[in-house]
């Protein structure tokens, strides 16, 4: 004998679930293909940028990267929507530009490949302040303020303070040592080579130049015989990284962090030399930096945090 049904049941139909529409291929090719005629204009700017960029126009991933000087907004916007063809022929062309750019690096005269280091962008952000301080005191604009960093590596130094706003900045191509005259400037600014004897140059050169000077340079330079205690300091929370160009060092002298701005490296704990008492005190750079909140300022060598500051003060 069949069981009947209860009957709330009976005649109850099973409602059909919805599915959700499956692309099919003709529907995504024609996404795809209007994907692509959207984005032929981007990607011919794109090509035209990678058949003439200079060394310091950046490469592809430098495009893409936000944290970089030459970070292109509409790119990684739209990324994306470029076809993967497209963005994988973009990155082989890419791979050129990289070569070339690495090929037109040569400094026509003597360096060591562990004396090319850029110095990071966060480092010109620290000192922003006393540049627009010294402009201010000199009646002129940050844009006009004239500064010269006698040190070339591969022109970073000139992206990173336009970047501030910082527009008239000398950093050529040439050796510092040869010059017979040098370019007229509100500033010396520089983080020289730090091998052989370029530090002691450096320091005998800022002195006779009689210009307000900012000096990135090692924690030992301090404790040197050639330091004379003329210097306020500095000094960031966070250690200071230096990134390599591409190119300008042996694969067997590489780390492993690589970016867009190079090949990340910090051999020595270093800060900020600051010398521009002919325009402000140690007091009005104290103001500067009272609620600053990346770095510490120090009127001397005893006020220099520990863990950064040197044993011995003189060698």
């Amino acid at each position: 004998m069949k069981r009947k049904e209860p009957h709330h049941r009976r005649g109850k139909k099973k409602k059909k679930s919805k599915r959700q529409k499956i692309p099919t291929t003709e529907d995504t090719s024609k996404e795809s293909v209007e994907d692509k005629n959207d984005m032929e204009p981007l990607v011919e700017s794109v090509k035209e940028k990678i058949a003439s960029a200079g060394p310091s126009e950046g490469t592809l991933s430098d495009w893409l990267n936000p944290s970089h000087p030459t970070f292109w907004k509409d790119l990684k916007d739209n990324w994306s929507r470029v076809p993967k063809k497209t963005r994988g022929l973009l990155a082989i062309e890419n791979n050129s530009l990289v070569s070339k750019q690495s090929q037109e690096i040569i400094h026509p005269f003597f360096t060591t490949s562990d004396d090319h280091c850029e110095t990071a962008p966060e480092a010109y952000s620290d000192i922003a302040c006393i540049l627009k301080s010294i402009a201010l005191k000199l009646n002129k604009t940050p844009k006009d303020l004239a500064i010269y960093d006698p040190f070339y590596c591969n022109g970073a130094v000139v992206r990173n303070l336009s970047s501030l706003g910082f527009d008239n900045v000398y950093n050529q191509c040439e050796d510092f040592y040869s010059l017979k005259s040098f370019p007229q400037h509100d500033v010396l600014l520089t983080n020289p080579p730090y091998s052989a004897d370029h530090l002691q140059h450096l320091m005998k050169f800022a002195k006779s130049n009689n210009k307000p000077c900012l000096l990135l340079m090692p924690n030992y330079v301090y404790g040197k015989s050639y330091y004379e205690p003329e210097y306020n300091f500095v000094i960031p929370k966070r250690r200071y990284f230096y990134w390599t160009p591409k190119g300008l060092r042996p694969k067997d002298k590489t780390q492993n962090h690589v970016s867009a701005l190079g090949i990340r490296t910090s051999p020595f704990v270093s800060f900020w030399y600051i010398n521009v008492s002919s325009l402000q005190t140690a007091d009005d750079l104290k103001k500067l930096y009272k609620s600053q909140g990346t770095c510490y300022f120090a009127e001397n060598y005893d006020e220099i945090p520990q863990g950064v500051a040197l044993k011995t003060v003189k060698e």
